[in-house]
């Protein structure tokens, strides 16, 4: 798959995580929830060490 190519996954949340997210989006720290669920999968990656993965986030995030 082309590093560019982006797909659809399918979350299900519990209410804690729903009014976690609606509450970063409300004081405005994300536009979104996606924006918010990105970056922490973005934290997750560097925190077990996936850095090249985590680079090439980074990298899309800073052209976009």
């Amino acid at each position: 798959m082309p590093n560019n190519e982006k797909r659809r996954f399918s979350v299900t949340l519990t209410e804690p995580y729903i009014a976690a997210l609606n509450r970063l989006v409300e004081e405005g720290l994300y536009m979104d929830h996606q924006g918010g669920i990105r970056h922490a999968l973005r934290r997750l990656f560097r925190f077990h060490g996936i850095e090249p993965l985590y680079n090439e986030l980074v990298k899309e995030v800073e052209e976009n």
